[in-house]
């Protein structure tokens, strides 16, 4: 019977990405993983949970593998039993057949303190190989990926949730922070730090939110695509261009829970820090200095309002603004240290990422039904409430 449920995430794990409680296997192996829109592998940590151990798991001759910064992932596809922990630790979600990347060659550091990914994009992104042998037994190196041939994709798990009949294609964020809190106030920093994942709707749990969403359309269902319009500072525009014809982007900007910031194209990046530099030299000087920032010089209440100008479900144009309090993140690295959440780089050319700062001070709806399953991400001011209590 499909129902909604909320779970509690932290970012305390990992200092910069949220993270939800799995339960793996027949044992069911309490599994920290990162919640990633710009994902859709299920991934965990060999070392934790391995599978030709479980007589409740299948092994597969199916790989996943994914390139990162500090190297690549090789991981095996088991099918296995994998639900999501609430409150009380009872698993209230739970697929038996789950689609499980098995990491057993992991670049150092990749998960942080956390031991995997839940990806919450779409089917297009969760690539497979069919290799030769059983993955788990063979544990192929990357120079042996040619032995393989391209598989089907697989389903993520949030569509095996939904395939299941447990709930709606529809999930939702409620945090309060893209960068965890280090306030010498170490129980307000605890509660900054937590928040509430909702899955299997969004809408109803008004406790969370207040006002009328603005709902920005998923142009592309891959990863969440966007088509980035305009950006404003204060009551100042600078116009975006569309992502390069022919290039890899299929669109110019990516609404991203697993990055921490606000990652703008360099030109882009360098035209915004210029609007800001307009209002008052100091706020781009201290916006593009490295690392921490003494947060006593910061008086937020003169900073300007950050708008990003998206494409709107039905063409119109929307904004989804953020504040100064959250595209700064005071006691962020350490108290009385801010850091900023505004920052250029970019995996594709002519592709922003939009991460956390655009979550922090709204509850967002990933409604993956909405424009005949092409999707609509709808933004909500977001309310202290941040309840994790169940929801039948």
């Amino acid at each position: 019977m499909a129902k909604l449920v909320r779970f509690p995430i932290t970012n305390k794990d990992t200092g910069n990405n949220f993270t939800l409680k799995l339960a793996v296997g027949s044992a069911a192996v309490p599994i920290d993983v990162i919640l990633d829109t710009g994902s859709s592998m299920l991934t965990v940590n060999g070392e934790l949970y391995d599978p030709g151990a479980d007589s409740a798991a299948t092994t597969t001759r199916l790989l996943q593998t994914a390139q990162f910064s500090s190297g690549t992932l090789m991981a095996a596809v088991a099918r296995t039993p994998v639900g999501l922990l609430a409150d009380d630790a009872a698993t209230t979600i739970a697929v038996p057949n789950a689609n499980l990347a098995v990491v057993y060659d992991i670049p150092p550091n990749l998960f942080g303190d956390a031991d995997g990914i839940f990806g919450l994009a779409y089917r297009g992104l969760n690539k497979s190989f069919q290799m030769p042998a059983n993955t788990w037994d063979a544990r192929y190196k990357v120079g042996q990926l040619g032995l393989g041939q391209p598989a089907p994709d697989l389903d993520p798990y949030v569509t095996q949730v939904v395939a299941a009949g447990l709930a709606v294609d529809t999930f939702a964020f409620a945090v309060r922070r893209s960068v965890a809190s280090e306030a010498a106030d170490h129980a307000a920093a605890d509660v900054l730090n937590t928040g509430v994942f909702v899955l299997g709707g969004g809408a109803e749990c008004t406790d969370l939110y207040t006002g009328p969403f603005t709902s920005v359309a998923v142009v592309h269902a891959y990863y969440y695509n966007t088509n980035l319009i305009a950006v404003k500072v204060g009551d100042r525009t600078v116009n975006v261009a569309a992502a390069p014809a022919g290039g890899v982007a299929a669109s110019n900007s990516v609404v991203d829970s697993g990055n921490s910031s606000l990652m703008l194209d360099p030109d882009l990046y360098r035209r915004v820090i210029g609007l800001f530099n307009a209002i008052n030299p100091i706020f781009g000087a201290a916006l593009v200095s490295n690392g921490s920032y003494d947060q006593t010089a910061l008086s937020l209440a003169s900073w300007p309002m950050l708008g990003f100008v998206l494409q709107g479900v039905g063409g119109a144009r929307v904004t989804v603004t953020v504040a100064p309090e959250d595209y700064w993140q005071f006691d962020s690295a350490g108290p009385g240290s801010a850091t900023t959440g505004l920052t250029g780089g970019s995996p594709h050319p002519g592709q922003s990422i939009l991460g956390l700062p655009l979550f922090t001070g709204h509850y967002v709806v990933f409604d993956r039904t909405a424009a005949g399953g092409l999707g609509a991400i709808n933004f909500a001011a977001r309310r202290e409430g941040n309840s994790s209590a169940p929801i039948a």
